[in-house]
């Protein structure tokens, strides 16, 4: 297994992957007629997307996505070929997405992190986390939580319990659930 590709959010100059998300309404390649393909073992689901927080809207800006012939146009964007990704890569994209709910953030791997080799990154391996909170796309609130993620890593599962189901925490690891990125503590 391996380590996965995470979306990405630029909030001012900085850029944080999404490392949970608890909500409904981000980019979804099968309602834009794009049917992402595995684009290498990093990237089972097909599709990287890169967004930012623009005049206080979460907004698409960057979208790469495996596919096996060339995709659509989107957005009026024509994708161009990435051989670093082995994807198609639309760029300078501007499309507001409609999302409510939260999204914790992270930035700048802690130091002491434990080696993760499957699934999304969690919150507790980087050194700055922020939680955005979104209704219809319009961002209500930015907290920042890295103050608090000593307590979280004391308790972080870096890997299964002795009874725990293998296959449960593989698709934990694989899931952007705040149960594993930020988990009770």
């Amino acid at each position: 297994m391996t380590t996965q590709f995470s979306d990405e959010v630029r909030v001012g100059n900085a850029r944080f992957a999404i490392t949970a998300a608890d909500g409904a309404g981000l980019f979804d390649p099968a309602a834009h007629g794009l049917t992402p393909k595995s684009m290498n073992t990093a990237c089972w689901r097909g599709h990287i997307a890169g967004y930012s927080v623009a005049r206080g809207r979460l907004v698409l800006r960057d979208l790469k996505l495996g596919s096996a012939d060339t995709p659509p146009p989107l957005g009026g964007a024509r994708p161009r070929w990435h051989d670093g990704y082995d994807a198609w890569h639309y760029r300078k994209l501007d499309i507001a997405t409609e999302f409510t709910g939260r999204l914790l953030l992270g930035r700048g791997e802690h130091e002491d992190r434990p080696y993760l080799n499957m699934g999304f990154r969690p919150a507790w391996v980087f050194t700055e986390v922020r939680e955005l909170v979104f209704r219809d796309g319009t961002l209500l609130s930015a907290e920042d939580l890295s103050s608090e993620l000593d307590a979280v890593r004391a308790v972080a599962p870096a890997r299964p319990e002795a009874d725990e189901p293998v296959g449960d925490w593989v698709d934990l690891t694989f899931s952007l659930g705040y149960a594993y990125s930020w988990p009770p503590h």
